[in-house]
């Protein structure tokens, strides 16, 4: 469902003249993208014992570094 979302969300983005339907459309989609994030971080800590406290600093701190290349990359596009 979240890649539906994100997938949704990339097609509003490069409508050259957004209608208003579009625009809400996306407000919603970025309103329900932010609740998947939230419920997937969420489950991530309820299941932290399980999965091992280490793996998860592990993979979190890799998306940290995916996230901030990410954002060097874009901001040296803009």
């Amino acid at each position: 469902m979240f890649n539906t979302i994100l997938e949704a969300i990339k097609r509003l983005e490069n409508e050259e003249k957004p209608s208003k339907s579009s625009k809400e459309l996306l407000d919603y989609l970025h309103s329900e993208a932010d609740k998947e994030v939230n419920s997937n971080l969420i489950n991530l800590m309820t299941y932290g014992q399980r999965l091992g406290w280490e793996r998860i600093e592990n993979r979190v701190a890799k998306l940290l570094d995916f996230i901030q290349a990410a954002k060097g990359n874009s901001d040296s596009r803009g």
